[in-house]
Order: structure tokens, then C-alpha cells, then sequence
């Protein structure tokens, strides 16, 4: 699908999520998520989680010829109002600019022309997100699905809607997993599979829902990564490291002595060695 890496996949972080976490050398830090724009534009976690965005170079187009460009891309789909593909194009032109409110309008137009088209749904949906619209975005997603069952655009956005907006990491992985027992094998748009990438994005939400002090989500978004994957270290050690500072040191613990058996000489976020917590 042309549009998977602009449009289609919905916003979570591209940080180098395992760089928060220091370990001895070998340890190698993955990109998480390389296909993802950051995260919802107005997150305070963005920034302290997404990776720097490139420079602007001179090739990029400014405010005022992409403007430009939507408008007749607007006079265009006036003329042609029966062309599904016309409104599509302005409403991708709109949802490249960041105006959720023409593109949804845009693709509302080209969905009652040809409404079981669930790359243009699940893009609108998108834009409801963007808008602050979790809900309605989860709709479109669900429509999407059933126009299309297995969409992975649409797979991936309504987990992660229901990870970040709706907070709610335990039913995100339970609709993950329904949709791999159908399909264990869906790939993202980067090709990384949805099952071997679960723990990372369950990480990376949970660290933007850490910013946002939503500690208690947080914490249920790095349980679930643990239980699919109890040597995920970064679940581990982020988990155990907000259970301390929420004042549970003792339900830190055991997952400090599981980070212990992985790498013995692991530090946490601090510097401070793992394995002094266990020294008498």
C-alpha cells in the first residue's frame, strides 16, 4: 500500500526506547518502530521520547505551497465530485499538512463514493485520533477491519488508540492477539512482525504514558510486555524502576533479580548497579 509509511500506520514513537536503559557493552539498543511518525503531536511524551526529527532542507515544501497545493487539489475534487480518488488525494494532501478537520471531511466524501475502502477509513481515523477523538477513530479502525479483515494499518492503529488515548494495555493486547491467532504471522510496515515487536511498543507507550504521569497505566502497560516476554529487559527494568518510585520497592524486586539472571552486570536508569539492591 502506497501510503503505509506516511499515512496508513498510526504515530507511536521511534525512539530508541532501550537507550534509557544502560548495560554493559554487548548489549545492543534496537530501533523500535522505524515505519512510526512520533506519537500524537500534542503528547508531552514526544519529546522526551522520539527521536530527534531531521533537519528541514530546501526540497521540503513550506506552509504556504502545500496550502497552495491543497487548494487546487479542493478545486479539483469540486469539479469532480463523483471521484472517489480526487477527494482521497485532498484528504491525504490535508492529513500530510496536519488539518485533521479537512481531511476527515475529505475522506467522508470519498468513503460515500466507495465506502468499503479501508486504507482511506482507517486514514480517517487517524485524523479523528489526531482531532482527539479516540473513540471515533477506534470506529473507523473496527470498519476498516471489517471491510478488510486483517488490515494491518488498521490493526496496528486501534491497538495502539486503545494503548495511548483510551488507556487501556491489557484489552489492546487482547485485540492484538485475537487478530494474530488469525494471522500469526502480520507484519507491520517495516516487515517486523506484530508478535515479535508487541513488547517494544507496549515499552515505548508505556514510557509516554510515565510522561504524562499516568504511572498506573504505565505499569500495566510493562506488565504486559513481561508477560509476553519475561526477558524483555527494558520491560524489566522500566517496570521495576516505576514500581520504586511509586514507592513499591519490594514488588520491584523480582523483576530487578530476572534483569540480574539476564546481565549481571546491568545498571539501571541511574547508573546504579542491579546488583547492589541485593548485597547485604
Amino acid at each position: 500500500m502506497k501510503n503505509e509509511k506516511t499515512r496508513g500506520t498510526m504515530l507511536t514513537s521511534s525512539a530508541v526506547i532501550l537507550c534509557l536503559v544502560t548495560f554493559v557493552a554487548g548489549f545492543a539498543c534496537g530501533s523500535m518502530m522505524g515505519e512510526h511518525k512520533a506519537i500524537m503531536r500534542d503528547t508531552p511524551a514526544q519529546t522526551a521520547a522520539s527521536a530527534p526529527a531531521p533537519a528541514a532542507t530546501s526540497t521540503m515544501p513550506d506552509a504556504a505551497a502545500q496550502a497552495e497545493h491543497i487548494k487546487h487539489l479542493r478545486e479539483d475534487a469540486m469539479k469532480q465530485p463523483e471521484s472517489a480518488e480526487a477527494w482521497t488525494k485532498l484528504g491525504n494532501a490535508c492529513f500530510d499538512f496536519g488539518d485533521p478537520d479537512g481531511a476527515i471531511e475529505a475522506y467522508q466524501a470519498s468513503l460515500r463514493i466507495e465506502p468499503g475502502n479501508a486504507d482511506v477509513r482507517t486514514d480517517m481515523g487517524s485524523m479523528y485520533r489526531m482531532r482527539g477523538e479516540p473513540e471515533k477513530a477506534v470506529e473507523c479502525y473496527d470498519q476498516a477491519l471489517l471491510d478488510q479483515p486483517g488490515h494491518r494499518n488498521a490493526v496496528f492503529n486501534k491497538g495502539v488508540t486503545m494503548l495511548l488515548d483510551l488507556e487501556q494495555p491489557a484489552q489492546a493486547v487482547a485485540f492484538w492477539q485475537s487478530v494474530l491467532r488469525d494471522n500469526p504471522s502480520l507484519t507491520l510496515a517495516s516487515g517486523a512482525k506484530l508478535r515479535d515487536i508487541m513488547p517494544e511498543i507496549l515499552v515505548d507507550a508505556a514510557l509516554q504514558l510515565e510522561a504524562r504521569n499516568r504511572k498506573d497505566t504505565a505499569l500495566v502497560a510493562y506488565e504486559q510486555a513481561v508477560a509476553l516476554n519475561d526477558s524483555f529487559a527494558p520491560a524489566l527494568v522500566h517496570g521495576a524502576w516505576l514500581l520504586e518510585g511509586m514507592g513499591r520497592s519490594s514488588d520491584a524486586l523480582p523483576l530487578w533479580k530476572r534483569v540480574l539472571e539476564l546481565y549481571p552486570d546491568a545498571t539501571d536508569p541511574a547508573g546504579k548497579p542491579v546488583r547492589d539492591r541485593f548485597k547485604k
